[in-house]
């Protein structure tokens, strides 16, 4: 009363009623949009509430509005850069709930749609109905590949069930206004869910996805799936099978095949794969440099996956069949952590072996110190479990001169991702190898494969200080100086270059430390060195790995002598 009227319309009653919804919305809290969101949508989906083409109408309003929610929370989950797994987890979650409550929506529309062959206002909104169920699997595709998680069976046999029900009712190449300002059809968002499970082989970032999807749309404009094979080197897709696109082989095909040319997809890729190189080569100092090169590499990658002539590439080192088990201790700071406190334990073990009564009595009695070994193995077993991986030790699938290819418990997922280094060691040997996870893919719900590049066969764990000229520490006669600065860990590497070339000497350090030319002192339990830092060999967020140089101390003591 007194004009304080409550409209009795639901949300998403119809467009205007959608609109006046959505207008209401805050553009400061994405998170509390996407619960109201999700909340109408599973009204509309349960299996008693009554819907109309009208509601259908709101929904896809609804939809389109929602990319910009999408927008600004993959741009969060993006920038947040795994420095908290819960909010990733948090994010990932949102934009994972997002997709499903879209396709569980249209699900239940397209139910109701199947009811009304009849009704020209319903079966008018098919093709895009169609289109926006195919674009909703696209994005759960992606979201799960931001956690290197292949679709499972199933949902294969959705999206060809969509496929072939628009072909069906021949309206596979209508174009539908689906995506905003631009329109699309159903072939073509079929192509993008396609050609973008084609590019990835594990090795695409959460980053890389994102890029490569923005661009699929121009990428796939030329692309059509055709009955006839244009080549004999062309890709196929079997409507009736449980997989993506897959490359043909000289056996013939049966069933109700598909193909498709990636001719013009191939060229597009390899001009700008030429373009880049041009610029490199032309501005090989440019700030830009860096980035271009990543985009080279990047681009190289996906021209070599949809390139229709099978060409493959040359390996470092052939792959050999191996099994067996393996420790494994992941992400800079646990390995760090883990080596030093091994040379430290190491030193005070043997300063303290025969130190004790007990002990005294027993090398008295039976020269030796009864059951040492087993104790020593029993706290060296203890150590690791602290630093160790969680869900146990690893499998080794093959190996090659450069790198493994390892099967993990899926419990690691939320703590290794692309450029996580890894220590691993096989439980029949003593020392430790340095890895570079270069390719991630989930098996199944309890295993995921990984793929590493090995750094160093000879890692020690070291304790880094900053060295400044001006620090009172310097002593006269040229010993070493006493550094006063800050102290971090490190990783101390050997790489062997080939031939009768020495060796060259390599650090790996937390991000913010490291700075060209910069001195600093490397401590372990035992020795004490002065280096500089050289040239940058590999960044991540977490971690840097740059080449060093000793620095002679004696020459830099009589410098400051000499200086006024």
């Amino acid at each position: 009363m007194f004009g304080l009227r409550k409209s009795l319309k639901e949300p998403l009653a119809d467009v205007r009623t959608a609109d006046r919804w959505i207008s209401g919305f805050s553009t400061s809290d994405p998170l509390a949009v996407h619960a109201v969101v999700l909340g109408e949508l599973g009204k509309l989906s349960d299996r008693n509430a009554r819907r109309t083409h009208l509601q259908l109408a709101a929904v896809f309003r609804l939809d389109d509005h929602a990319d910009s929610l999408r927008r600004t929370l993959t741009l969060q989950y993006l920038e947040q850069d795994n420095r908290s797994s819960r909010v990733e987890s948090q994010l990932w979650q949102s934009l994972f709930d997002l997709s499903q409550a879209f396709l569980v929506c249209y699900r239940a529309f397209s139910q109701d749609l199947d009811k009304h062959t009849q009704n020209a206002k319903w079966q008018a909104m098919r093709p895009e109905l169609l289109t926006r169920e195919i674009i909703h699997l696209g994005l759960d595709a992606k979201t799960r590949l931001y956690r290197y998680e292949q679709w499972i069976p199933a949902r294969w046999t959705d999206l060809h069930e969509l496929f072939q029900s628009a072909c069906i009712g021949e309206v596979e190449r209508l174009p539908v206004p689906a995506r905003g300002d631009t329109s699309t059809s159903v072939e073509q968002e079929y192509l993008r869910i396609l050609v973008m499970h084609l590019m990835n082989s594990g090795s695409l970032t959460p980053r890389n996805l994102e890029w490569v999807s923005d661009r699929l749309a121009e990428w796939c404009a030329p692309l059509r799936l055709a009955i006839e094979p244009p080549s004999v080197g062309s890709f196929y897709i079997d409507l009736g099978s449980r997989t993506g696109l897959r490359r043909r082989g000289p056996q013939a095909l049966e069933g109700r095949v598909l193909f498709l040319d990636t001719r013009p997809l191939h060229a597009v890729l390899m001009q700008n794969v030429v373009m880049l190189e041009q610029k490199v080569r032309a501005n090989p100092l440019s700030d830009r440099t860096s980035r271009r090169a990543d985009n080279l590499s990047l681009m190289s990658k996906l021209a070599a996956q949809v390139d229709p002539e099978f060409r493959p590439q040359a390996r470092r080192g052939e792959r050999m069949t191996a099994a067996g088990i393996v420790d494994a201790i992941v992400g800079f700071n646990r390995i760090s952590s883990y080596l030093q406190e091994r040379e430290v334990y190491s030193t005070v073990n043997e300063s303290m072996q025969g130190t004790s009564y007990g002990d005294s009595v027993e090398l008295a009695t039976f020269g030796r110190v009864r059951n040492q070994q087993n104790r020593v193995q029993d706290v060296a077993r203890r150590r690791l479990a602290t630093f160790a991986s969680t869900g146990g030790p690893w499998e080794i699938r093959d190996v090659s001169n450069t790198g493994y290819r390892l099967i993990a418990p899926m419990s690691i997922i939320d703590s290794v991702t692309l450029g996580t280094l890894a220590a691993i060691r096989p439980q029949t040997q003593p020392l430790w190898t340095l890895c570079i996870v270069r390719r991630m893919k989930r098996l199944t719900s309890e295993r995921a494969e990984i793929g590493t590049q090995v750094i160093a066969n000879n890692l020690v764990g070291v304790d880094l200080s900053e060295y400044r000229r001006g620090d009172p520490g310097y002593s006269i006669d040229g010993e070493v100086p006493t550094v006063s600065g800050r102290h971090f860990q490190g990783l101390f590497l050997t790489l062997n270059k080939r031939g009768d070339a020495l060796p060259v000497q390599t650090l790996i350090v937390p991000a913010g430390e490291y700075q060209p030319g910069k001195k600093v002192q490397m401590s372990t339990a035992k020795t004490s060195y002065a280096v500089s830092f050289g040239r940058l060999l590999e960044q991540h967020p977490e971690w840097i790995w740059a080449t060093i140089d000793s620095i002679d101390m004696a020459a830099e003591t009589a410098a400051v002598q000499e200086a006024p």
